[in-house]
């Protein structure tokens, strides 16, 4: 897609950017490579569609707010910006002539040197926004894009981008209150919660997409996308064997369950600049093959009631735990409780999976699909969330609603858990024919 006149010229705006083709969209904006004919540059500009809500228009001047305030190497840099109301709004930035994170990772893991200087690289640039009292939200790959390499045996540098759900602290807020945004494979448990953003938030997320470089697969991959965050509530991802200690110890710091106990930014750019100086070889993914899928689950919106009950049990879709063979009438009752948490769990997704609805990311990175993001109202009493058809819940398309095809898709996920949670049920029946079945035995 271009951006075209109706006569099928490239399109003007303002007699300055001709826009050319469209690189990425989200529900917001769609970005296009432009030419700066007053300047002679190509740059990449940010149009806002036509008709977005008052939110959305917020949030682009919150991105140009921030971008405006920062300046580092590894930070996308703003040139220029209209944001009038009732005139096409645009944000005007450095055109990085290279690929997203996301999309390098669909190759398979990075080499452990090259993850140590992206870390250094990602870990000053959030430095930088910390201080200035910002947290990012939103860390993943496709919002960070890899310049190409100036030298011959130089590596790309790692800027990162899309601060349009950044959170000023002690400002006002672009979300209700209780509301969280952000990409659900890579929140940090206290976002989950619905907790104060804070820059902490912004490390546990960096430890996921470093770990995700180093490995190649995505924390809890396996158990989708609600499923994986509600695992992080409780469970740390799990860090290979096979990694460099030094690299264990800094994600299991990065990504501990504790805000409080997490390095700050500084600390991590110093911690990978000495991995960069010794980094060892990791271990490959079994298969080698495989090629990183980008999350396709739903823009969420649920219920903290649902969100509480899941987090205080196993996630549901991944497998029941290995039980042992009865040995006696002590150790059937943990086995049983356990089987009516995953129970609890299934049921829970169950009621999450009935408020789905599907929406797009703000913005994803240039040639990849946009990742879905996250929005949950925390509520203290359950009976006071919308309805799944309420088109009140912020959501990434500009707040169009939630059409019939949104509608199948949740009906998807719903009969998904219900199904899963059938599963669960005929385990715990087998178990307890198990146990009954043994008591005898005993008797």
């Amino acid at each position: 897609m271009s951006g075209m006149d109706a006569d099928g010229t490239a399109a003007l705006l303002d007699d300055r950017y001709r826009l050319g083709e469209c690189i990425g969209e989200g529900g917001m904006a769609r970005v296009y490579r432009a030419e700066d004919i007053s300047l002679g540059r190509t740059v990449a500009l940010k149009l806002m569609r036509p008709g977005v809500d008052g939110t959305q228009s917020d949030r682009a001047r919150s991105e140009m707010t921030v971008l405006a305030s920062l300046n580092h190497p590894s930070l996308v840099t703003l040139f220029d910006a209209r944001l009038v109301p009732g005139q096409p709004e645009y944000l005007v930035m450095e055109f990085v002539d290279g690929p997203t994170l996301g999309a390098r990772l669909a190759a398979g893991a990075l080499a452990p040197a090259m993850v140590a200087h992206l870390a250094g690289e990602l870990a000053e640039a959030l430095h930088v926004v910390h201080a200035a009292g910002i947290v990012h939200r939103d860390i993943k790959p496709s919002n960070v894009l890899l310049s190409p390499a100036q030298l011959p045996g130089s590596r790309p540098r790692a800027k990162l981008a899309d601060f349009g759900i950044a959170y000023l602290l002690d400002a006002s807020r672009l979300t209700s209150p209780g509301m969280v945004v952000g990409t659900v494979a890579y929140l940090a448990p206290e976002q989950i919660r619905g907790g104060e953003p804070s820059p902490a938030a912004d490390i546990y997320s960096l430890g996921l997409v470093l770990l995700e470089c180093l490995t190649g697969e995505r924390a809890h991959a396996h158990g989708g996308g609600m499923a994986a965050a509600l695992a992080r509530l409780e469970n740390p991802p799990t860090i290979p064997d096979s990694l460099d200690p030094r690299w264990s110890a800094l994600l299991t710091r990065m990504m501990d369950l504790d805000p409080s106990r997490r390095p700050t930014a500084a600390e991590v750019a110093s911690a990978a600049a000495a991995l960069a100086d010794g980094a060892q070889v990791v271990a490959a993914p079994a298969d080698q093959t495989a090629v990183t899928v980008p999350f396709t689950a739903p823009t969420l919106i649920a219920p903290a009631g649902a969100l509480a009950a899941a987090s205080a049990s196993p996630a549901a879709g991944s497998p029941p735990p290995v039980v042992a063979a009865p040995a006696g009438r002590a150790d059937r009752r943990p086995r049983r409780r356990r089987m009516l948490a995953l129970i609890g769990g299934a049921l829970a997704v169950v009621a999450i999976a009935l408020a789905a609805v599907v929406g797009f990311s703000m913005l994803g990175g240039p040639g990849v699909a946009p990742e879905p993001q996250l929005t949950v109202p925390v509520v203290t009493d359950p009976s006071e969330a919308p309805p799944a058809d309420d088109d009140t819940g912020e959501q990434g398309d500009g707040g169009k609603g939630t059409t019939e095809e949104e509608r199948k898709a949740a009906e998807e996920a719903r009969k998904k858990a219900e199904e899963e949670r059938k599963k669960l049920e005929e385990e715990q029946k087998k178990q307890e024919e198990k146990e009954r079945k043994s008591q005898e035995d005993d008797d």
